[in-house]
């Protein structure tokens, strides 16, 4: 795997939360809610991230929370969202290219590779996906790229 160790700077993001199974379900509410929310914001050229806020190999799957969040510009406030911080600091980084039914086995090869490689998770710090500007996503064949991010 082609796994980078990367200094992350914190980031300002507005957030809509899905709680629910993972999987193409939280792709749907990606193109459903989330994509029209940020277009209608004029957001869409932002960084956007997907904050795993449950572990999904510990909580039932319609129990699982996950935050769909966009970076945002500085002054903007957008009221109709939760604001936060992502946290920064030191995270393994893996590229991802692929659709929501195949993301969850990508996240257990990383696990797995970053285990081999002697790293250990920082779980004090969410899982993330990173979305940087100008992110593709295939509406034909669902398919997206992101980096898969593990705070180590």
């Amino acid at each position: 795997m082609n796994i980078a160790i990367v200094e992350r700077a914190p980031a300002r993001v507005a957030c809509l939360r899905y709680t629910g199974p993972f999987g193409e379900p939280l792709g749907r509410f990606w193109r459903a809610t989330v994509s029209p929310w940020l277009a209608e914001r004029d957001l869409m050229d932002c960084p956007r991230y997907g904050r795993c806020v449950d572990d999904p190999t510990k909580t039932p799957p319609e129990r699982c929370r996950y935050d769909a969040c966009v970076e945002l510009p500085p002054g903007l406030v957008v009221p109709d969202a939760d604001e936060s911080t992502i946290a920064g600091g030191r995270h393994a980084v893996l590229p991802f290219r692929g659709t929501a039914a195949e993301v969850g086995a990508a996240w257990t090869a990383f696990f797995n590779d970053t285990v081999a490689q002697g790293l250990t998770r920082d779980t004090a710090r969410p899982l993330l996906e990173h979305y940087p500007r100008g992110a593709t996503y295939d509406h034909r064949t669902g398919e997206f790229a992101c980096e898969l991010c593990m705070p180590v």
